[in-house]
């Protein structure tokens, strides 16, 4: 696979240079430069010269998909599949292999992790966060465990929010339209003597697949202050909360039809940055995330009752040094110390909190020998309490760019999964008066750690005359030890049943996968307006059973274009993947989708502002199916649907 994809990486490259236009397009037109970015490596690089593939969304592109929810965004890059299993249960996983819980891409907002400590998620829907904004979502696709630590095994998703001086003053929105969509957004921000500050209000309603299970309703608080304490000292302060009506389940324990969760998430992030000149700076961050579940089992009478009631709360202070006085080597060190508290009583059998403490070490090296080559090599060494030892996540890459056109890298990369403190401890159970009737799972052993090693070979064309932009890897990931679920017997020493049947499931580590693949991402801008981006990946895949190997599409494709008609602007966005299976969903019902969408756009100059009228229409060509579990969530298929929005900015 590697060689063909090498191959393919080959013609790509003639293909471009015969085809290229000749001087339709100068450099101080589009793209000047490549992206500059921060999320493989803390040290900020141009794509080209950065140690992994990293695909950048901007706000252009969000604002020309359509999309009003933020997991939906990651559709845009090569190799994503987005699926909800209810209203209220979004998951993203990035080349399959994964459930409605997918734990191995570690997800930011802001260099502060969002993931469900419980069970290694991302609880998307309870993000407190306006895609208005949103400024950049860098991804990096591949492991980046070198730099973001454990569940970080396929990627990292990390987003940047709008510095509080680009939102100065007013702006709300209304939308609506079919399945009940509402969405009213507020937003104000102002100067202050150092700096500027803002504050946004979301409230939703919707039921995305038409059904009332998928009914959910959502509440959103968000603040940002950006402040200059001196002239070497910034100072960013965050605080979000979000509290969430949703029919259906959050805890993967759908038992009746009008079964419901109140959701509550909050958190607060402080980042401080003080350039010690030179070229020399330190990063100081100190955030908190509250978490919080009630959920109502409803049982036959003769059960005891039960719950999916959770609180989880993260808590991390990291220090980050930066020392990029000489060009040809830069340097970042980091250390964390990381608290994780769970309660889930229903789920891990006990009322008492789990902890694990973690401390992390992390550095990069960045040796430019000449302008044509760059070595990186970085790793971080973290422990968990909760696991009982430490881990090593290596990374090694070589970029070579013969010239301003073209860039080659090959990387080799290391990366482990820290499952969440679920799996370990699980304890699900009914009974009567006390007495153990059914115990339905049971954490038996302390389970290792999911692995993954990794090689790739990018390459990225760049040529700004001609306004075209192409990004392509080819890759090879060996992944072990993957968690399944296991039928064990549950008897005495004697060989006499526990429970009614004998038999519990357990978590065990049972699954070897080989993925082999390629994927790309071309940008072209053919006019000062109008723009298209084209992803797509291939993937060959084999693992030990047929469920793991089902899981992952063989190819995803996105494409998203935009151009101006008579003052409109005109997107269309087209998503397509091939037949792919959620691993613990119904067997004969697989996703695949065909999906068209298409957005207009209008807007018009007041004397203090602008307003945008936008009609959006998804799903042009049928239905989509999105299959998680099967048993109560029958009717799972996003049918076509149009929302109209009004937006009004002003100062």
């Amino acid at each position: 696979m590697l060689k063909r994809a090498f191959v393919v990486l080959a013609c790509t490259h003639a293909a471009l240079a015969l085809a290229a236009p000749e001087g339709t397009f100068t450099e101080a037109d589009y793209f000047a430069e490549q992206p500059v970015v921060l999320s493989a490596s803390r040290l900020s690089q141009p794509v080209s010269r950065a140690p992994a593939a990293v695909t950048v969304i901007t706000r252009e592109m969000i604002e020309a998909s359509g999309f009003r929810h933020l997991v939906d965004v990651l559709r845009l890059v090569p190799g994503f599949v987005v699926g909800w299993s209810g209203g209220n249960m979004p998951a993203a996983a990035y080349l399959g292999l994964s459930d409605a819980f997918p734990h191995w891409m570690q997800v930011m907002v802001d260099g502060r992790s969002v993931y469900n400590p419980a069970y290694g998620l991302t609880t998307w829907r309870g993000i407190p966060l306006m895609l208005d904004d949103v400024d950049r979502i860098e991804v990096v696709r591949g492991p980046n465990a070198a730099n973001d630590g454990l569940n970080s095994m396929l990627g990292t998703v990390h987003i940047f929010t709008r510095h509080a001086a680009t939102t100065q003053g007013g702006m709300s929105e209304v939308a609506g339209g079919d399945k009940q969509y509402k969405e009213a957004n507020l937003r104000y921000g102002a100067e202050t003597g150092n700096g500027s500050w803002r504050i946004g209000l979301l409230g939703r309603e919707d039921e995305r697949h038409g059904v009332p299970q998928d009914h959910a309703t959502d509440v959103q608080l968000s603040f940002r202050g950006d402040h200059q304490l001196t002239l070497q000292d910034d100072l960013m302060l965050q605080f979000g909360a979000s509290r969430g009506f949703w029919q259906g389940s959050n805890v993967g324990q759908l038992i009746s039809e009008d079964q419901h969760t109140y959701y509550l998430s909050g958190s607060a992030n402080m980042q401080w940055i003080r350039a010690l000149g030179e070229g020399r700076e330190w990063r100081l961050q100190a955030h908190h995330t509250l978490n919080q579940n009630e959920e109502d089992f409803l049982l036959p009478p003769q059960l005891d009752p039960q719950n999916g009631n959770y609180r989880t709360t993260a808590s991390a202070v990291q220090f980050t040094y930066l020392d990029q006085r000489r060009p040809e080597w830069r340097t970042s060190l980091t250390g964390e110390y990381r608290l994780h508290r769970v309660r889930l009583p229903a789920l891990l059998g006990s009322d008492a909190y789990l902890k694990d403490d973690i401390f992390r070490l992390a550095g990069a090296v960045e040796w430019n020998p000449s302008a044509a080559w760059v070595a990186h090599a970085g790793a971080m060494v973290e422990h968990h309490s909760a696991m009982g030892r430490g881990y090593l996540s290596p990374r090694l890459a070589l970029n070579w760019l013969p010239s301003s056109w073209h860039a080659f890298r090959l990387g080799a990369s290391q990366g482990v999964s820290a499952l969440g403190l679920y799996a370990n401890n699980t304890d699900i159970k009914a009974t009567i008066g006390g007495v153990l009737i059914d115990q339905r799972y049971l954490s038996t052993r302390r389970l290792d750690p999911e692995r993954i090693d990794s090689v790739e070979l990018g390459y990225l064309f760049n040529k700004p005359e001609w306004a075209l932009n192409l990004d392509a890897r080819a890759f090879h990931n060996r992944i072990s030890d993957i968690v399944d679920l296991q039928t064990i017997a549950f008897i005495d020493a004697d060989g006499n049943p526990l429970d009614a049947d004998g038999e519990v499931r357990t978590y065990v580590n049972a699954i070897d996968a080989t993925q082999k693949g390629m994927e790309y991402q071309l940008r072209w801008h053919p006019g000062p307006k109008s723009w298209v981006v084209l992803s797509q990946s291939f993937v060959s895949r084999d693992a030990d059973t047929e469920n793991y190997v089902q899981s992952v599409p063989g190819q995803t494709l996105s494409l998203l274009a935009v151009h101006p008609v008579a003052g409109v602007d005109v997107s269309l966005g087209y998503y397509r993947i091939k037949e792919m299976f959620w691993i613990g969903g119904d067997r004969d019902k697989k996703s695949k989708y065909n999906r068209l969408d298409l957005r207009l756009a209008k807007d018009w100059t007041t004397g203090d502002g602008k307003i945008e009228a936008a009609l959006v229409i998804q799903s042009l060509l049928g239905e989509e199916f999105e299959s998680f579990a099967g048993a109560l969530y029958d009717q799972q298929y996003f049918t076509r649907r149009g929302y109209l929005s009004l937006k009004y900015e002003f100062r």
